[in-house]
């Protein structure tokens, strides 16, 4: 009897445990917002950026540059809905090349219209896109 006692106290501060590491490293909307735009830019340099014409495709080569990264960034934080759980929180992101740029200039440089919707969670620190839907 003692032993199961012990038992159920043991399982019981292991998971108060396991709780508390996961509240203090579930990362913030910071954390997304980078790892996001670093996903971003390689998928749309791997897979959107070679159909297109070499006058747009040169835009593609900003997204390697600084400026690039940050301009994704805040795409990806305009366009991002984030909810907390405390202990993960999970983070749906949509976006389209219609809001990237203002209309006139789509239509002159011919850009193609792409949209994605990509639903994360992250937990320990990680995160782990589950879903990404091109709608």
């Amino acid at each position: 009897m003692k032993k199961t006692k012990i038992g159920w106290y043991v399982a019981a501060i292991a998971l108060v445990g396991i709780g508390a590491a996961m509240a203090v490293t579930n990362p913030d909307q910071e954390r997304y917002n980078q790892y996001a735009a670093q996903r971003l830019s390689q998928h749309l340099q791997e897979e959107e950026c070679v159909k297109l014409d070499d006058a747009v495709r040169e835009l593609c080569k900003l997204l390697e540059r600084e400026q690039g990264q940050a301009l994704l960034n805040r795409l990806i934080a305009d366009n991002t809905e984030r909810q907390d759980f405390l202990l993960w929180s999970t983070y749906t992101t949509n976006l389209s090349t219609q809001n990237l740029l203002p209309s006139f200039l789509s239509n002159l440089l011919s850009v193609p219209t792409l949209s994605y919707r990509a639903e994360t969670v992250g937990l320990f620190g990680q995160f782990q896109t589950y879903r990404i839907e091109r709608e």
